[in-house]
C-alpha cells in the first residue's frame, strides 16, 4: 500500500480544516440570525410595551394630581414618534376623548368591550396598527412599579373612569428598526461567512503556491538528474518536435554506431578491488566522453565495461569520419601512462567496433501495468554488426564494417582483413582494421 506524501497529506488536512470552519461559520451565522431574528421581535415587544406603560404613567399622574382633562394625555401621547393616534374609552366601550384619526381608519363611538384584549391589534394598515390596552394592566404583564402608579387615585368624582386605550402605533416605524437590525445581523453573519471563506481561499492559494513551488523544484532536481542519464540525441529531438507528433518515435536515419569494450574486464574484477575498478572505468569514460562529444558522438548508452555510441550528420560522410576519428583518438589516449597521473589508476586497452548505414532511431517503448519505461538508442541490422565487430576485436584493435571503410577509405589508411565469423551474421563482408600506426605510415611521404 502506497503511502501519501506529507504535501498531499497536509493539503488534505487543509481542507478537512476548512470544510469543519465553513460548516461551523455557516452554523454560526444562522444561529446569530435566528438569534438576531428573536431579538428583534423582543425589542419590538419591549417597545410596545415600554409605549404603552409610558401612556399609562401618564394617565397615572394625571390623575394623581386630579386632571380629568384627558387632552393634555393625548397632546403628551402624540408627541412619541411611536404613537400615531390615541382614544380613552371607559369600561362600557364609550370613547372618552380620542386625538383626529388618521386616515383609512373608520373609528366607532361605542366599542365591544368583549372584543377589546390587552395588546390586541384592531385594525392596521401599511403604517399604522391599532391595538387595545387596559388602563390598569393585567398583573402578568406589568412590573410592580407599573401597577402602583396606574392604580393610584382615579381621575375625580363624576368623571367617566377610563378602562380602555385604544392606540394607533407607529407599524412603519418598528418595521425600519427590524429591517436595520435584521441587515445589521444579516451583515454579521455574511461578514463571518466571507471571512471564513477568505481563509479558506487563502489557505488554498498558499497551500497550492507551496505545492507548485516543491513540484517546480522536484521537476528541476529530476530533469537536472535525468539530463545525465539521456542522450543528448534524445534531448535534441524533445526540444525539436512538436507536441503533435509523436515524441521519440522510431523513424529510419543514416548513422554511425560504435560499440566499446574494456578487454578483459572479468581478469581485472579479479585483480582489483571493486572501488579501483570503479575509479578507473570512471577516469577514463571520462575522457572518451569529452572526446566523443568533441567529435559529434553521442554516447547512447553504457554497460559496466563498455558503451553504446551514435554519430549523426547531415552529410552521411561526416558522421563516419567523426566515428573512426573518435575511435582513434580514444586508442591513442589508453596508450599514455595515465598511472603516472594518479596511482591508484591502471592501464586498460579498448577494442572499437564501428558500422554506417541505416538505423531505426527513436524510443523503445515497454509499457507495464503500472507503469511505461522508455530507452532511446538504435536498431536494426547496422547496430548489431558493430556490437558483434567490438566483440570480435582483440588487443585494443579497432574494426570497421564495409560501409564504413568506404566512407572514409580516402581520408584514412586501412587494412582489410577479409570476411569474419560473427555470431547470427551469415555474411559480415569485407571488415577493416584502424589504428594510430597506420596514419602514421600514411603520414610518411
Amino acid at each position: 500500500m502506497k503511502r501519501k506524501s506529507r504535501p498531499r497529506l497536509f493539503l488534505w488536512l487543509v481542507v478537512l480544516a476548512g470544510v469543519t470552519l465553513a460548516v461551523t461559520l455557516t452554523v454560526t451565522s444562522l444561529k446569530i440570525i435566528r438569534g438576531g431574528k428573536n431579538f428583534i421581535k423582543l425589542i419590538n415587544d419591549e417597545n410596545k410595551a415600554f409605549v404603552i406603560n409610558t401612556v399609562r404613567f401618564g394617565h397615572g399622574m394625571m390623575a394623581n394630581m386630579g386632571s380629568q382633562n384627558y387632552d393634555n394625555l393625548i397632546n403628551l401621547a402624540l408627541k412619541s414618534k411611536f404613537i400615531q393616534f390615541l382614544a380613552i374609552l371607559d369600561e362600557d366601550g364609550n370613547v372618552i376623548a380620542q386625538s383626529d384619526p388618521p386616515s383609512g381608519f373608520h373609528l366607532l363611538k361605542v366599542y365591544d368591550v368583549l372584543n377589546l384584549k390587552d395588546g390586541k391589534i384592531l385594525e392596521k394598515t401599511e403604517s399604522i396598527n391599532l391595538m387595545s390596552y387596559r388602563v390598569q394592566p393585567e398583573p402578568l404583564h406589568a412590573g410592580k412599579n407599573m401597577q402602583r402608579m396606574a392604580t393610584m387615585m382615579g381621575p375625580h368624582q363624576g368623571a367617566p373612569k377610563p378602562s380602555w386605550f385604544l392606540v394607533g402605533m407607529n407599524a412603519s416605524l418598528f418595521k425600519r428598526h427590524y429591517r436595520e437590525i435584521l441587515i445589521q445581523t444579516l451583515g454579521t453573519g455574511a461578514v463571518f461567512l466571507l471571512l471564513g471563506i477568505l481563509i479558506i481561499v487563502f489557505t488554498g492559494i498558499i497551500q497550492r503556491y507551496e505545492l507548485a513551488h516543491l513540484s517546480i523544484e522536484k521537476l528541476q532536481k529530476i530533469k537536472r538528474v535525468m539530463g545525465y542519464f539521456v542522450p543528448r540525441t534524445a534531448k535534441n529531438i524533445i526540444e525539436k518536435e512538436s507536441e503533435e507528433k509523436g515524441l521519440l518515435d522510431k523513424y529510419i536515419q543514416d548513422a554511425s554506431i560504435l560499440f566499446l569494450d574494456v578487454e578483459g574486464f572479468s581478469l581485472l574484477l579479479e585483480k582489483y578491488s571493486q572501488e579501483r575498478i570503479n575509479h578507473t572505468i570512471e577516469y577514463y569514460f571520462s575522457i572518451f566522453f569529452n572526446l566523443i562529444q568533441k567529435n559529434g558522438g553521442d554516447i547512447n548508452e553504457t554497460a559496466g565495461d563498455g558503451m553504446m555510441v551514435i554519430f549523426l550528420d547531415s552529410d552521411p560522410i561526416q558522421h563516419a569520419s567523426n566515428a573512426v576519428r573518435a575511435a582513434l583518438e580514444i586508442q591513442e589516449e589508453c596508450l599514455k601512462p595515465h598511472k603516472d597521473i594518479e596511482p591508484d589508476l591502471f592501464d586498460i586497452r579498448v577494442n572499437i567496433g564501428v558500422q554506417t548505414g541505416k538505423v531505426y532511431l527513436g524510443s523503445t517503448k515497454m509499457r507495464g501495468s503500472e507503469e511505461e519505461r522508455w530507452t532511446f538508442t538504435a536498431s536494426g541490422a547496422v547496430t548489431i554488426m558493430a556490437a558483434r565487430l567490438c566483440q570480435y576485436a582483440k588487443d585494443g584493435r579497432i574494426l570497421l564494417g564495409e560501409e564504413t571503410a568506404r566512407r572514409v577509405e580516402k581520408d584514412y589508411l586501412l587494412r582489410s582483413i577479409g570476411k569474419i565469423p560473427l555470431k547470427n551474421i551469415k555474411d559480415s563482408g569485407e571488415i577493416y582494421e584502424i589504428s594510430t600506426a597506420f596514419l602514421q605510415i600514411k603520414d610518411e611521404p
